[in-house]
């Protein structure tokens, strides 16, 4: 995370929390505490380090519901959610430690781009942490209550890590961040029942922000905010951003109802809808299986079914049947063995390319005994890649891909 300017509720650089935990820099704060970058020196490592801000010392309701910050967000373990290492005290100021995430929040990452939407993939990627994150703390028995992209960080791998809680249990305080926050908490109408769905709320939201480079609703003021997510209907993506499929407005839709009881039950069931709507952004994708191995066949079906979520695929064990199948219908890639009865995958790559451009049907081949010599030959018969057996599913799928939707 960026570092921000000195606060002056922020403890100096170099001032002891406790005994070996190190003050290095603030890192941000908000509306319970400062966050800092604190140093354990028993342990040389970095840790993150959530302050009270004094202001709030006097109330023991705000003592109560940050310690209860600390202790829903220690009975959450899962690598989509920071890590809780420790409570304490410093000046009388509660304090807790927790893993500290080198990288940036969502709101930087979407900054660093002007705020302009990202792709479909790219927001499912990151939207897919989130929600597994989020899930685990349901399941956990409590509600995030602050979601926002301020609340998410991205680690060095690029994993989408959730963070600093805003509610737990049953508490009907308003809480949360004013455009993320669900309507029936700003009414203070929340159903026990219901309550994990101000998240499902607050994750419409960011996936709308992710997906049109803007939250759903813009307002000069709080209350004029609160009253868009009270009455207003939610803008439809696909007015912001075109290029959307419309399934992505009935998701979005679901997730941001007015009454939690017509919005899904959890965040997995919006990201699974946002799921079924990227893919039907892609066409429909026709291959051939061409190899007389039918373990192999089996593996390479799994890759086109799991991974690239080819509509259509078809099997044959030789060659021959391989060109007569490829006369008679339209394929978008053939994946032919290089070794195997009537035709080879020398004789049949040839016979394919005098009828059809590569334009029209990219061709793979994979071989358990293939060379670079074979290669080249089958370069110049205008095969698109070679595959070596055993195949690596992970590096298999990633030759494919472009290959289909490139």
């Amino acid at each position: 995370m960026s570092q921000p300017p000195d606060r002056p509720d922020a403890p100096a650089p170099g001032t002891l929390l406790a005994p070996g935990l190190r003050v290095v820099a603030p890192l941000g704060g908000g509306g319970m505490g400062v966050v800092l970058r604190v140093h354990d020196e028993a342990l040389q490592r970095d840790v993150a380090a959530k302050l009270v801000h004094p202001h709030l010392l006097r109330s023991q309701e705000a003592r109560a519901a940050f310690l209860a910050q600390a202790r829903a967000m220690a009975q959450v373990c899962h690598p989509n959610v920071v890590e809780i290492f420790a409570f304490g005290e410093h000046d009388e100021r509660p304090y807790f430690t927790m893993e500290h995430i080198d990288g940036p929040t969502l709101t930087e990452y979407h900054a660093r781009r002007d705020h302009q939407p990202i792709s479909v993939d790219e927001a499912l990627r990151l939207l897919q942490g989130v929600a597994a994150g989020v899930a685990a703390i349901h399941e956990n028995g409590t509600v995030h209550g602050d979601l926002k992209p301020g609340n998410v960080l991205l680690d060095v791998e690029g994993r989408t890590r959730v963070t600093d809680f805003g509610i737990t249990h049953g508490s009907d305080e308003l809480l949360g961040t004013p455009a993320y926050v669900a309507p029936e908490r700003i009414a203070r109408q929340t159903r026990p029942e219901f309550l994990p769905r101000v998240d499902v709320y607050a994750f419409g939201a960011l996936a709308h922000e992710l997906l049109t480079g803007e939250p759903p609703f813009r307002a000069p003021d709080v209350g004029r905010l609160y009253a868009q997510h009270l009455y207003k209907p939610p803008p439809r993506a696909t007015d912001r951003r075109p290029d959307l499929p419309k399934e992505i407005d009935t998701v979005l839709a679901a997730a941001l109802a007015k009454d939690p009881a017509e919005r899904p039950a959890s965040v997995l069931d919006v990201l699974d809808g946002l799921a079924a709507a990227r893919r039907a952004m892609r066409p429909t994708r026709r291959v051939l299986i061409a190899d007389d191995d039918l373990d192999m066949r089996r593996l390479i079906r799994a890759c086109l079914e799991t991974d690239l979520d080819v509509d259509v695929i078809e099997e044959v064990d030789n060659g021959g049947d391989a060109l007569r199948l490829l006369g008679a219908r339209h394929f978008d890639l053939a994946v032919v063995d290089l070794h195997m009865p009537r035709l080879n995958g020398l004789e049949l790559t040839a016979s394919i390319r005098e009828r059809v451009p590569p334009v029209d049907l990219r061709i793979v081949v994979v071989s358990g005994h293939g060379s670079a010599s074979d290669w080249r030959v089958l370069s110049r018969l205008g095969a698109d890649a070679f595959v070596v057996k055993p195949i690596e599913p992970e590096v298999f799928v990633a030759t494919l891909e472009p290959l289909l939707y490139g």
